[in-house]
């Protein structure tokens, strides 16, 4: 669902914010570094996800001097109807989630109506960093994909601390064997879901990339986080002694892989930083293509700092791809009149332009 109405009140060093944005095109918010725009970002990514793409402590993201931050807007549903959401956080850590003037007992309520996807300077690290942020770019797409991923995630996430816990205490193994016995039931079936997801993505990952960058022989592939040549009881069974002496669970989804490579060698020794970032933003729009297509959801995207690592040339061609899903697009610049200019001269978009100042707001349409 697109954002009509935002409205941020002391977040970060954003006093009192209110923008309304174009529902379906892009909206360019450009300014001076410090200015807010990243803030702005930040702001949206939380409401939709419960969390900060650049700190981990909720209080930090309280503007000084104030006690709270609040952040309201207005979506647009298929029926053409306004729904109201809101999140309150205050600095003694409550918080409070409201959709329709009704409390949220989790914040997956609303992850689901806002689905949203950041391009930053953090993106990198979906190659140069560990599986984690692989296996969370697979989930991320598989919890809209799929009804049955959220259940089967967090069963996985029960058993594996009970069956851990067991482990490091040294429980006998008939303590231990019907936890496994859940442990390999939701792994099979998540590893499943995973696995359907990812050779329907791929296709769609190479169709893009190709238009971004001219690419030979780029390979994606999922390892399931034990090894393939022998079934996951038996990897299980032949584990236990390594299992209790480590004290933790060593195979399963909580392991899995997404390797991707060209012409045999990881992507992030063979492509520079401005090309990662490409091939990033390949994948990212695949998943938004393919929730699109299969849950009529489309996505919102956040492109923080768009110049960063890329020519003129690759910042054209990603904006072109953009705007031909017919999403809602926020994308910050420091300056904003070649980003435009193309626009008016080359796309039939839809087109807003903020500019903000010291944590102020102002339309430039």
């Amino acid at each position: 669902m697109p954002i009509t109405l935002l409205r941020i009140t002391d977040f970060r060093n954003l006093a009192t914010v209110e923008l309304a944005p174009c529902a379906q095109g892009l909206n360019i918010i450009h300014g001076q570094n410090g200015s807010g725009k990243t803030s702005l970002l930040e702001s949206i990514y939380y409401l939709g996800l419960g969390r900060s793409f650049r700190s981990s402590t909720s209080s930090r993201l309280i503007r000084y001097q104030s006690d709270k931050f609040s952040i309201f807007a207005q979506l647009l549903n298929a029926s053409e109807r306004l729904l109201t959401v809101g999140v309150e956080r205050g600095s003694d850590g409550s918080s409070l989630w409201r959709m329709a003037d009704k409390d949220l007992a989790s914040i997956a309520e609303l992850a689901c109506f806002l689905p949203i996807r950041v391009i930053n300077s953090q993106s990198h690290h979906l190659f140069e960093a560990g599986p984690v942020f692989r296996r969370k770019y697979l989930d991320w797409g598989l919890f809209y994909h799929s009804e049955r991923f959220l259940p089967c995630w967090r069963q996985l996430e029960r058993i594996l601390k009970q069956r851990n816990t067991l482990l490091r205490e040294k429980r006998p193994k008939k303590e231990l064997d019907p936890w496994t016995d859940e442990l390999i039931k939701f792994s099979l079936e998540l590893d499943r879901l995973r696995r359907d997801y990812v050779q329907i993505l791929t296709p769609l990952v190479l169709e893009v990339a190709q238009q971004l960058l001219p690419l030979s022989s780029l390979e994606i592939n999922y390892h399931p986080g034990w090894s393939e040549d022998r079934d996951y009881p038996s990897v299980l069974s032949q584990s236990y002694a390594e299992e209790y002496r480590v004290g933790h669970t060593l195979f399963g989804p909580h392991r899995a892989e997404l390797d991707i490579k060209i012409d045999t060698i990881p992507v992030r020794h063979f492509l520079s930083r401005g090309q990662q970032k490409l091939l990033i933003c390949a994948m990212i729009l695949a998943q938004g293509i393919l929730q699109t297509t299969y849950a009529n959801k489309g996505l919102i995207y956040l492109v923080d700092d768009l110049p960063a690592e890329l020519d003129l040339p690759s910042r054209q061609r990603l904006i072109s791809l953009l705007s031909a899903q017919g999403s809602q697009i926020f994308i910050t610049a420091i300056e904003s009149e070649t980003m435009r200019q193309f626009i008016n001269e080359q796309l039939d978009v839809t087109m807003k332009v903020f500019h903000v100042e010291h944590g102020n707001l102002r339309s430039d349409s």
